[in-house]
């Protein structure tokens, strides 16, 4: 999917897991398929599903959450290679990392960990109120020429969607799904609904009145709308000279909201 709107960014604590007061649920990823083998007239096959939990991702789970982006969404997301942001496989962007990390502490964001422990999915999130946009530029203030221009465009998209136009004046928050990421071979298996599904509940609990998600290539905004979100605003990257220039399908940026 994408990295969102342009927030402060943070530095990255000493790292190890903590499963404290984390809400964890067992899955399954063939919950579905029986009934939908059912009603084709098929019968499923025996065989071992494998399982994961879903919990909380925290500050000190940042590391691991890194190293996860690292080998996934940092290196897929269109904008990152089309600056070649990752030049070679031991490549790392610092205000790339600290962005990804800058939402986490507020304890929003899920993470799928698979049977053995390994981390299979994750959703970062950020809550912002009404009263709190800023739509200054940021992007001066990166001193990478590369992720520079990537929170430039992050930056547009959130000055021209002008989503808080867009929502009912009784809605004072947003809860923005800022990174989301799925290790390849666990794609096209309903992990990311999940994930997604949990951050609205997250998002509800925390008195959240829509869902936002800044989408950065095709596949996010298909995605975006199988979980029920709408386009509020489209810019083609070719319409900007700063942009980077992403490869077909990827030609435009948009941004979606779902009300909740």
């Amino acid at each position: 999917m994408a990295v969102t709107s342009a927030r402060p960014l943070v530095n990255l604590k000493e790292t190890h897991f903590d499963h404290e007061n984390a809400r964890i649920t067992k899955y399954t990823l063939a919950d579905e398929l029986p009934a939908q083998l059912s009603e084709l007239g098929l019968r499923p096959r025996k065989m071992a599903q494998p399982g994961y939990t879903v919990q909380k991702l925290s500050i000190n789970d940042m590391q691991k959450a890194l190293d996860f982006l690292g080998r996934f969404f940092f290196r897929d997301e269109p904008m990152n290679k089309a600056v070649n942001l990752l030049e070679t496989a031991e490549s790392r962007c610092e205000e790339l990392e600290e962005y990804s990390a800058s939402t986490v502490d507020q304890g929003f964001s899920v993470a799928a960990m698979d049977e053995t422990g390994k981390m299979v999915g994750l959703v970062i999130n950020g809550l912002v109120r009404r009263e709190e946009v800023d739509y200054t530029d940021k992007s001066e203030d990166c001193e990478n020429p590369k992720f520079r221009r990537i929170l430039k465009v992050l930056g547009h998209l959130d000055r021209e969607a002008k989503i808080w136009e867009k929502l009912p004046p009784t809605c004072d928050k947003v809860m923005e799904v800022r990174i989301a990421s799925t290790d390849s071979s666990w794609r096209g298996r309903g992990l990311m609904r999940v994930l997604c599904e949990e951050s609205e509940r997250l998002a509800k609990e925390a008195g959240a009145g829509a869902m936002r998600m800044d989408t950065t290539s095709a596949f996010s905004a298909a995605a975006a709308q199988r979980l029920g979100y709408h386009s509020v605003y489209e810019m083609p990257y070719a319409s900007l000279s700063y942009a980077p220039q992403p490869s077909p399908p990827h030609t435009v940026a948009k941004v979606y909201i779902k009300e909740i």
